[in-house]
């Protein structure tokens, strides 16, 4: 080659230098290999490197100086495969992170399976809701979720997708990180998604513009939007990593001037004191007298009522009350005519149909997201599908209210597969986990405002919706407003002279036991109703209080579901009177039913209990040796 033409040819171009997001993205897998200590996470979470550069950098409303801005984006962690991500944000943010502080970025809710994209898709809801109430000047912010792919095909994801379609709800994205490896198995959940209203994209994990562009477009869309980002395995070494503090100074300042122009609206507006409540998930001043004046204006109407419609009039307060109220309904639900009656007020309809799996993990949601108070209405049978949900309400301490009625149940013979055995038991097991179960209306409202105080985990009122057969004890009515359902359980009837059987029961069964009571008063026996409303709390009770409520005489408890758990207040001697299978029919020994809980049955139930302590029964009902009332003979010829 002559020596002129050598001089004219360019050397080879030197590589480009990376850009910002690539050198955010090196800072955090850096950081990953730091801080994760579970090698298997770690090669996930530094597939998802990239996406958190680009959401960081460009796109993310926070401030890392105010972690708790009303207004943030809300991030939600749903596997635990990306765990040490919020941490590794928030520190290079620049945020001080404490071990007792949430990150800024936001919860982590590594549950079962599924539940923090559902829970993503109701902070979406709670978003929408509270931004209908106080407008986009003040509530303007989105919900990013980072998940597994695996995620995406259970059964609550699909569920929770299908309402966020329904509802419309434009905010929330959700993010997967999947290998190239398992892209043909991600191509058959993703149509799923697309069919239900979503904006489905699929985006190089390891190329920042293309994650960049899914995200304006996830932005600009009036759709929930789902990102999938794929990456092949990793096989280059790592690149290596320069510490630049000032990486993240460019998106900390946009943050910091995000949140002062969001103080100047909120100075401004006219609900700036009701927001502010909100935002500290704060009740309004006087409500509780203004809710005990009004169930005690109803009492007289409702004294027979079913305690499922007792909760229907005091739910419908409770919205004129608490405009933070949120409440999300089965389609077998129980409150049909509160659903009618937030329409009519311009609010929209919030039945989720059957998909209570679904329905649950929102609730959740709306209870992460803070600013609204998140009730259900559906059915008791349907627990068994939204205990994954209840199980992490109970787990994180999520102020959740269920009303859970028996409406709409199948009866008869072939009612065995609806009938609501074991789910009491069930649920008392689960720690954190308040069960209210009221016998009346008064009971019910009593319940009802106690699940309200109650912040630290669920609470659950199951309701029946047959209505009550007997008006007001009088011995409850002596003590005025006062709740007795506080303190978990009381004496609701005491024995008229010596008590000699404790009748024991929950829900609509101390009505019963009250009938029962007097039955076994016309024979001579002295018996006492204790309501157990909610075994929790009477749990937490001192045991001078407990035992001065039981007493010593021989307790029969009642109540309509399997008796697992009840020796605990019946002790050894007791009996218990419920339903410890399907669909039982009736016996010939048993014409009333083995399912069937009636007056009747307690009593000879209670005959069967004192036959062994006849002596000193006859002698405590008689008096100094005197024969026992005919009454108690003839009950007792009749076992």
């Amino acid at each position: 080659m002559p020596e002129d033409q050598a001089s004219v040819i360019s050397p080879p171009p030197s590589p480009a230098a990376p850009s910002m997001p690539e050198r955010l993205a090196t800072a955090i897998r850096h950081a990953i290999g730091v801080h994760e200590t579970d090698r298997r996470h770690a090669p996930h979470a530094r597939v998802m490197a990239g996406f958190c550069a680009v959401l960081w950098s460009r796109f993310l409303r926070f401030d890392p100086a105010s972690p708790d801005w009303p207004d943030r984006d809300r991030l939600v962690i749903s596997s635990p495969r990306y765990r040490v991500l919020p941490r590794i944000m928030a520190e290079l943010s620049g945020q001080v992170v404490r071990p007792d502080t949430p990150a800024a970025t936001d919860r982590q809710a590594c549950g079962p399976n599924g539940q923090g994209l559902g829970a993503a898709i109701g902070m979406a809801l709670a978003e929408q809701k509270l931004a209908a109430r106080f407008g986009r000047s003040v509530v303007n912010h989105r919900v990013w979720a980072l998940g597994c792919w695996s995620e995406l095909s259970t059964g609550v994801a699909l569920e929770s997708a299908a309402l966020a379609g329904q509802l419309g709800l434009d905010r929330v994205t959700l993010v997967v990180g999947l290998w190239n490896s398992e892209r043909d198995e991600v191509d058959t959940i993703l149509p799923r998604y697309s069919a239900s209203g979503w904006s489905v994209r699929k985006v190089d994990a390891g190329n920042t513009e293309q994650i960049a562009t899914a995200i304006a477009s996830a932005q600009r869309t009036h759709k929930p939007c789902l990102i999938a980002c794929i990456a092949a395995p990793e096989t280059d070494p790592p690149q290596p990593f320069v510490d630049d503090p000032g990486l993240w100074a460019g998106a900390a300042r946009r943050g910091a001037s995000a949140r002062r122009s969001w103080l100047r609206r909120l100075f401004k507006d006219r609900q700036k004191a009701e927001f502010e409540r909100m935002a500290r998930n704060q009740r309004p001043a006087f409500w509780q007298p203004d809710w005990q004046r009004s169930w005690r204006e109803h009492g007289a109407l409702l004294a027979r009522a079913s305690a499922a419609f007792s909760a229907r009039r005091g739910l419908e307060t409770l919205h004129e009350l608490l405009p933070e109220l949120t409440c999300l309904r089965s389609r077998q639900g129980m409150m049909p005519d509160f659903s009618a009656l937030r329409r009519s007020s311009g609010e929209p309809d919030l039945s989720c149909g059957t998909q209570v799996h679904g329905m649950a993990a929102l609730l959740n949601g709306i209870a992460l997201h803070d600013g609204l108070l998140a009730f259900g209405a559906t059915t008791i049978i349907a627990v068994d599908r939204m205990r994954p949900a209840l199980r992490y309400a109970a787990m994180t301490g999520q102020q959740v209210i269920y009303l859970l009625s028996d409406d709409e149940l199948p009866r008869g013979e072939n009612a065995g597969g609806w009938q609501p055995v074991e789910q009491l038991a069930s649920l008392r097991a689960m720690p954190n986990m308040a069960l209210f179960r009221p016998a009346d209306h008064r009971e019910t409202m009593e319940c009802m405002e106690l699940a309200l105080r109650r912040t630290t985990g669920p609470s659950l009122l199951v309701l029946e919706a047959a209505p009550s057969t007997a008006a007001a004890v009088p011995e409850r009515e002596q003590h005025g407003l006062t709740n007795l359902c506080a303190r978990g359980g009381y004496v609701l009837a005491e024995a008229e002279g010596p008590r000699q059987v404790t009748l024991v029961a929950t829900g609509h069964e101390a009505i019963v036991a009250l009938a029962a009571r007097a039955l076994l008063h016309a024979a001579g026996i002295g018996a006492a109703v204790v309501s157990l409303p909610c075994w929790e709390l009477f749990a937490a009770q001192k045991m001078t209080y407990r035992a001065a409520v039981l007493g010593t005489a021989p307790r029969i408890g009642i109540e309509a579901a399997s008796g697992f758990g009840w020796d605990r207040w019946l002790g050894p001697g007791g009996l218990f009177v419920g339903i410890d299978g399907f669909g039982a029919s009736p016996t010939p020994d048993r014409p009333d039913g083995p399912a069937d809980i009636t007056p009747e049955r307690i009593c000879r139930d209670a005959m069967r209990l004192l036959r062994p302590h006849a002596g000193t029964t006859m002698e405590t009902a008689g008096g100094n040796g005197a024969p026992p009332p005919s009454g108690l003979a003839s009950l007792d010829a009749s076992v």
